[in-house]
């Protein structure tokens, strides 16, 4: 009995490990499925997501598109306006510009003119001023002369002077021809 239960354990043995055996092929065929199923959602989900991307691009580049055009369309408007607005000031400030220069070419010729009569008016009082100091310096060199013959006992007739000789005077001239005059009183 020993034996047939050893047959039947041994028997029993063999059976579990087959059993457990084709249990574990079993799972690791499931293993292959689940693992190729995972595989193909992961790949399908990958498509899905690229599509999604794809669609979310197009529907981008197409609102872009037409956003462009509608800001084009509102704007186009308001840009006629606004360059009308830019010619007609232009135009303006070009006329501004021509009246400036026009000023400027009146004040410059006004300052040629005005350079011009002051230069003018002025060599005429240097002339005028170096006459002047010429007629200054004669009279300067004069005052000697007038200070010794007002110092002299001497007048005027018929247009030379005539001196009252002092007779200890002392002689001057190349040969002492010249006597000194008395000293007034």
């Amino acid at each position: 009995m020993e034996d047939v239960n050893a047959v039947t354990a041994s028997a029993t043995s063999a059976d579990a490990i087959k059993a457990l055996m084709v249990l574990r092929a079993e799972m690791v065929q499931r293993e292959a499925r689940m693992s190729a199923a995972i595989n193909e959602q992961v790949q399908s989900l990958r498509n899905e997501v690229g599509q999604f991307r794809r669609d979310v691009a197009g529907i981008v580049d197409s609102a872009s598109v037409r956003i462009t055009h509608e800001a084009r369309d509102a704007v186009s408007p308001v840009t006629a306006e606004y360059g009308a607005a830019v010619a007609g000031t232009s135009a303006q400030i070009r006329s501004a510009g021509r009246m400036v220069w026009m000023w400027l070419a009146a004040a410059g010729t006004v300052l040629v003119l005005a350079v011009f009569v002051a230069w003018t008016v002025l060599g005429y009082y240097r002339r005028e001023l170096a006459s002047t100091k010429e007629e200054l310096q004669r009279y300067e060199d004069a005052v000697p002369v007038v200070q010794a013959f007002y110092a002299s006992d001497a007048v005027i007739c018929g247009g030379v002077i005539c001196v009252h000789t002092d007779p200890a005077g002392a002689r001057v001239g190349e040969k002492g021809q010249y006597r000194a005059a008395r000293r007034r009183r």
